[in-house]
């Protein structure tokens, strides 16, 4: 005991030695400390409390307004939901009630031949519900369309290996083959249904709307797109410029591989639109200049009546002359067949014996393209020879243009006209170069009618097929394509405003008859129009026109009734400044 006692002493001597070698504070020290931080915790929070107060205040009080305002709007619904709730559930009794009896009595008016015809047509739909869910159930109309999908290969196999058939005898009649279909199943639905194919042809616009509206319609909607593409690829070139490094982007791959084939999807559209419209323009001068022609043009007249109650006294020239009716009829098989017969009747697109298309359009167009092509080439040739044969060599254009271009020249380093001016003087005269073959026809007398024919119709369609062909090329560059999908949709806008400008003037026809040199100044119009500048003018006004009506609400606002209604607001207008002076 005397040991751990000893032992105890010592630790408590050590202990006592380690107190004061430490020194610690006393307990009253460490008391006020935590009083002190105490109240410095309880001081910060209540701050806290009074800033989070302050701060959310407004934020609870408009809460508040807007639960308050809820909570009334909601109390007015439900109180008047249940009273009119209530009113519509006792007016719908009472109405169901009625119309309960009336149905009651209308039943037993009814004679015994109306109750049984009701009780058939109960059951009969109910027998065609039934139906319904029966071939549902054993899915006997998706049974029907594989039935047909087989039959249909089957048939197009037999008729693919007919083709090949015939194909190892000729290729031209293979290729040939649908269209005679075509042409032999119109021939067997006049022979069938002759009332109709008249009634579609001459009592309705579907030949109208087959052969000029339709076409005009898709020109339209793709001269926007065209310009809506040049625009955002404009836009995209102008961004990658001030970026350069962002070309190499992977969006911006994907962006320009987009625009490629938007581009090629763009120019396809534009020269098949291109190729319908040459095609178009070439069998409308051909019409009409056949019915110029002397002892021809019976040929190319069309007989109101019926060709058989023709007087017999008539030359031999007037009996090939063909009905209206009968005009109309062909005229609908044949755009038919030329806008909507397909390259292929399975869907394979094959190839004629050059390489090209074997849709209709492509069939026409690769016949008279390269014709009309030499035909204007040896109109100007011949035109260049009778008029500028005396010059050294040999041309007027060449002679013009030499003229032109060094006075052209000193007027863009005076900064009288920019360089861009200077082109457009030079790309105006050689375009009007074209038109000499027309312009010797206003001086040869009966003979201006012909000129107007070849401006309006085989000039433009020879543009658009130089257009066809340098857009048909494919090409990898896509600045270049873009380019000539641009110019070839100057003659897109040209063959809009031909036809509003067609339209006009066959309007006006019977007044401009009488008219003193009118087919002069109808073949001046037609060569302003072919001008590149007045066909992007003229374009122009007409989309603006299209889009605003401005001119329409020109019109109404020149009507007498707005004239006399705007007489009226401004008199009574005086009148109000009038009595306000006296009251002064």
């Amino acid at each position: 005991m005397r040991l751990i006692a000893s032992r105890m002493q010592v630790l408590l001597d050590s202990a006592n030695v380690l107190l004061e070698k430490l020194d610690l504070p006393p307990w009253q020290e460490y008391k006020e400390a935590a009083s002190t931080a105490f109240h410095d915790v309880r001081v910060a929070t209540m701050s806290s409390c009074k800033f989070g107060h302050l701060t959310f205040r407004p934020f609870f009080i408009l809460l508040g307004i807007i639960l308050q305002c809820l909570a009334v709007v909601l109390q007015i619904i439900l109180e008047n939901s249940i009273y009119h709730g209530w009113r519509a559930a006792k007016e719908f009794y009472f109405q169901f009630q009625m119309a309960t009896i009336w149905f009651i009595r209308y039943q037993r008016n009814l004679s015994p031949s109306a109750i049984y015809a009701e009780v058939a047509v109960l059951t009969a739909i109910a027998t065609l519900w039934l139906l319904r869910r029966h071939v549902q159930k054993h899915r006997y109309y998706e049974r029907t369309m594989a039935w047909y999908e087989v039959r249909k290969q089957k048939v197009m196999k037999r008729y693919n290996h007919f083709v090949d058939q015939v194909g190892k005898t000729s290729t031209f009649l293979a290729l040939l083959l649908p269209h005679l279909l075509y042409f032999a199943f119109a021939a067997i639905i006049k022979k069938l249904l002759p009332w109709f194919v008249t009634y579609l042809a001459t009592k309705t616009p579907l030949n109208a709307v087959i052969q000029y509206f339709h076409p005009l319609y898709c020109t339209f909607l793709i001269i926007g797109k065209s310009t809506h593409h040049l625009r955002t690829y404009t836009v995209d070139n102008a961004a990658g410029d001030k970026k350069s490094d962002s070309k190499t982007k992977p969006s911006n791959i994907k962006r320009q591989q987009k625009q490629k084939t938007e581009l090629e999807e763009l120019r396809k559209e534009v020269v098949d639109i291109l190729k319908y419209w040459v095609v178009y323009a070439i069998i409308i001068a051909t019409v009409r200049t056949g019915k110029l022609i002397p002892f021809v043009g019976h040929l190319f007249t069309v007989a109101g009546g019926n060709v058989t109650k023709r007087n017999s006294r008539q030359g031999i020239l007037s009996k090939f002359r063909f009905s209206s009716k009968f005009v109309e009829e062909i005229s609908l098989v044949f755009f038919t067949w030329l806008r909507f017969m397909p390259s292929s009747v399975t869907g394979q697109q094959k190839l004629s014996l050059k390489g090209r298309g074997n849709s209709p359009i492509e069939i026409i167009y690769n016949k008279i393209s390269s014709l009309v092509k030499s035909a204007m080439s040896s109109s100007a040739s011949l035109t260049n020879k009778a008029t500028g044969s005396h010059l050294g060599n040999g041309s007027i254009l060449s002679w013009l243009v030499g003229k032109l271009d060094f006075p052209l020249t000193i007027l863009v380093l005076a900064r009288a006209i920019s360089q861009e001016t200077k082109q457009k003087v030079m790309a105006t005269v050689t375009e009007l170069s074209d038109l000499l073959p027309a312009a010797v026809t206003l001086f040869v007398p009966g003979c201006s009618s012909y000129g107007v024919i070849y401006v309006s119709l085989v000039v433009p369609a020879t543009y658009s097929i130089k257009s066809c062909d340098e857009i048909d090329e494919k090409s990898s560059n896509v600045e270049l394509m873009e380019s000539k999908v641009n110019d070839a949709s100057r003659f897109l806008r040209f063959w809009m405003i031909h036809a509003l400008v067609t339209w006009i003037l066959d309007s006006f026809a019977h007044i401009l008859a009488w008219v003193p040199l009118s087919t002069h100044a109808i073949w001046v119009l037609w060569a302003f129009l072919q001008l590149e500048t007045s066909t992007r003018r003229f374009y122009g006004w007409f989309e603006s026109e299209v889009e605003t009506q401005s001119t329409v609400k020109r019109v109404i606002a020149a009507l007498p009734s707005s004239v006399d209604s705007q007489k009226d607001t401004s008199s009574n207008e005086t009148q109000e400044v009038e009595k306000s002076k006296k009251e002064d």
